[in-house]
Parts: structure tokens; sequence; C-alpha cells
């Protein structure tokens, strides 16, 4: 059996399994739970026009609608946040259909209360907030841009506040990479569409020295290794990290970390040939996937855990790889 052959009959094997536990999977989180695990069975479903895998993916939709507003987390991977981002990707792909105002008393918890003094972590928070509000602003109707816009700029100005505590303290915060690459693309993505330039280009001036110390603190290679992708492509911040060496077999927690960064932040980012090459590693190591297989439960089905990221990632090669084909033809 070729090596494509091969890992596709193991993304079958191994969605088979994680249809089978799905419902049983406690919580709803984009990475941790029922909503990342509905995303893998509706795209692979139009991947195989398998329908059992929608059919599957609906159940899971309609659990998810009822436990969304109870007692969730306000967070990205394994809260609210990522919960509704999930919901409005499967709508823009066309998975499902719902109306915009299912979302009014989600947006009503999470604005309920007003912005509070945030500390150093809190940065991430903000982030996760901010790939939340940015995903809402892009999907309403024009008359509520504005209100949009004002939780934006909300947003921008407690950067500022949280980066400032640095001054207060004479303490320079430490980020993990993957909290500082979504701040730096949710910068980004504001820039790009010209708000707030000015704010953020205050802000990047203040952060030199948070990223080099941060990113030398970082024991995740693939995370390095992204972030100072996406920040020399920041004029003001090129050069302030260097692209990471990367060893010529990652983890698959590694690999899986560029595959859902590049899904989450819709970029494209390149996925270095290591990455390939741990994947294949991984399918033929015919051990660890019957162990993969055999021990999958609603404990690690999900795309974050060993079973379902591995299902994630090897669905995008094969997805790649594919398109590849199509395009050569």
């Amino acid at each position: 059996m070729n090596s494509y052959k091969e890992i596709s009959y193991t993304l079958d094997l191994l969605i088979q399994q994680i249809a089978k536990v799905s419902t049983l999977v406690p919580q709803n989180g984009l990475t941790t739970g029922k909503i990342g695990i509905a995303i893998l069975l509706y795209q692979y479903g139009k991947y195989r026009n398998d329908l059992k895998m929608t059919d599957y993916a609906d159940i899971l939709i309609e659990l998810i609608l009822q436990e969304m507003k109870q007692g969730v987390k306000r967070r990205f991977d394994d809260g609210l946040y990522g919960i509704v981002w999930g919901i409005h990707y499967l709508i823009k792909k066309g998975f499902v259909q719902a109306d915009e105002d299912i979302f009014d008393e989600v947006d009503n918890i999470i604005f309920r209360e007003n912005n509070k003094a945030y500390f150093f972590n809190d940065l991430g928070a903000e982030a996760e907030k901010a790939l939340y509000i940015w995903n809402r602003f892009i999907s309403v109707t024009s008359s509520t841009k504005s209100k949009w816009e004002q939780h934006i700029e909300n947003c921008v100005n407690q950067f500022h506040k949280i980066l400032i505590l640095k001054y207060i303290t004479y303490i320079l915060p430490v980020f993990s990479c993957r909290t500082l690459i979504r701040f730096f693309h949710i910068c980004q993505t504001f820039w790009k569409y010209d708000m707030f330039r000015q704010e953020i280009g205050v802000l990047y001036e203040e952060l030199p020295e948070i990223v080099r110390i941060s990113f030398k603190e970082e024991k995740s290679i693939s995370e390095k290794y992204i972030l100072a992708t996406l920040i020399n492509e920041i004029p003001t911040l090129e050069g302030c990290v260097s692209t990471v060496d990367l060893p010529q077999s990652m983890t698959l927690v590694d690999a899986n970390n560029f595959y859902l960064t590049q899904w989450i932040l819709d970029k494209k980012i390149s996925i270095p040939k290591t990455v390939d090459k741990t994947i294949l590693s991984i399918i033929k190591n015919h051990r660890r996937i019957s162990g993969l297989i055999n021990q999958l439960n609603s404990d690690n089905a999900a795309l974050g855990n060993d079973a379902g990221g591995l299902a994630w990632v090897i669905m995008q090669w094969c997805i790649n790889k594919d398109n590849m084909l199509t395009s050569s033809d």
C-alpha cells in the first residue's frame, strides 16, 4: 500500500471511531469538544460524500445548541468564543443553516459585564475575545456594524491597558507564543481593514523586548516557528526573532498546531516539509495507529487530542494532496 492510500485508509478508520463516540464527548469546545468534531465530520462527509457522517455532525450541533449557554467559559479553544466561532464557520461554509439572531443571547452573555482592569496573562483572553468579535463583525448586517466597531475599539484599548502595566510594575510580562500569535493576527487583521492603525502602531512599539523574552521561554517548536513567520510580516517587528530550525521529526502535537493554526487564523501558513515527514512516520507506525484506534474514546476524540488531532491533520493533508493533483491535471 502506497503512502497516500495508507494515510487515506487510516483517516477512514479514525473518523468512523470518532463518529461513534462523538455524542459522548463531555465538552463542546473547538479543540476540546463537540463543535470541533462536528466540523471534522462535516468536512469529511463532504470530502468522502458520506451522508452518514453529516448526520452524526447534525446531531452534535443540536446538542451544542441545547447546551451552549450553560455555564460555558469565555475562552476560544475550550469555551464560548470558539463554539460560536465554529457555528459561524459552519454557516459560512454552508454546512449549517441558522438565523443570525441565534447569537443574540450569547452576545448579551459575553458583553454583560463592563471591561475590568486586566493583568499580564489576560492578553490571551482579550485576544481570544477579539477573534470572536471580529468573526461577529464580518457576519452581521450593516445596521449593527457600528456596535461591533465599538467592541473592536474596546479590545484595542484593553490591549493598551494590559501592556502598559509593565511600566507600573517594572516587570516585563511573558506570554505564550499562542497568545502572541493570536494577538498579532487580530491586530494585523484590524490593520488590513484600516481600523485603529495609529493605536496598533503604538502597541507594536512596546512589544519587541516582550516578544524576544516570550519567544525564548516558549517550549513549543511549532508555535515558535509560526510566531516568527507571522512577526516577520510586520515591518516594525521584522527580525525581532528568527525562525527556529525544525527537527527532522516533530511530535503529533506540533504537526497539529500548524494545521489548526492555519485553519483558525484563516491564513495560509507554510507547512514545513518536516510536518509531512512526521505524518508519514506516524502512519507507518502500525502499532501506534492500532493503539490510537483501539483506545479511542470520548476523552481523546477532540481535535486537540491525539486521535482527533491526527484525524484532523491527515484529512487536511489528503485534501491538500488531492487539490495539488487536480491543479496539475
